[in-house]
């Protein structure tokens, strides 16, 4: 199994074992979420999402997976947003223009992007939320930067070097 595999497969183990649903497994959602990456430039635009609910997006490194286990284990998805928003190596996605959201607006259609970011293989975690529902996740593989150069961000990151 190649690297490349081997890291998106264990970040698939820990988003199952949060209760998290993969994007595009089959499971009914109501935002539609497309992810895009150009070069450094990490971008999710999300349609059709119900009345009120709002989106907010991470990029997780890989590594991050084994640190969301035990806020998993509560049964509360939030617990596992929460572990997340406290970590400074996962990066925030946030809204275009010139005050930038770090969710969309409720019940509109709506773009996040991270720009700058630093070569690696990431998780794009997506949360949409309603107050009077469930939290309906995403999760997406992506492959930042060129050549080997996520691949060592990933080891350096996993490594601590």
């Amino acid at each position: 199994m190649s690297i490349l595999r081997r890291i998106v497969a264990g970040v698939a183990v820990a988003a199952t074992a949060a209760g998290l649903t993969i994007a595009g497994s089959g499971a009914a959602s109501a935002a539609v979420v497309t992810p895009a990456v150009q070069g450094t430039t990490v971008q999710v635009n999300i349609t059709e999402p119900l009345p009120g609910q709002t989106c907010l997006g991470m990029l997780v490194p890989p590594y991050v997976a084994i640190d969301l286990i035990a806020p998993a284990m509560s049964g509360d998805l939030m617990e596992v947003v929460r572990a997340l928003g406290a970590r400074d190596d996962v990066i925030a996605m946030r809204t275009p223009g010139f005050i930038r959201l770090p969710v969309t607006l409720p019940g509109l259609p709506g773009t996040l992007s991270a720009e700058n970011v630093p070569p690696n293989i990431y998780a794009v975690t997506v949360f949409c939320m309603r107050s009077d529902g469930p939290v309906e996740p995403h999760l997406f593989p992506a492959v930042v930067g060129p050549g080997l150069d996520p691949i060592i961000g990933s080891v350096e990151g996993s490594t601590g070097s």
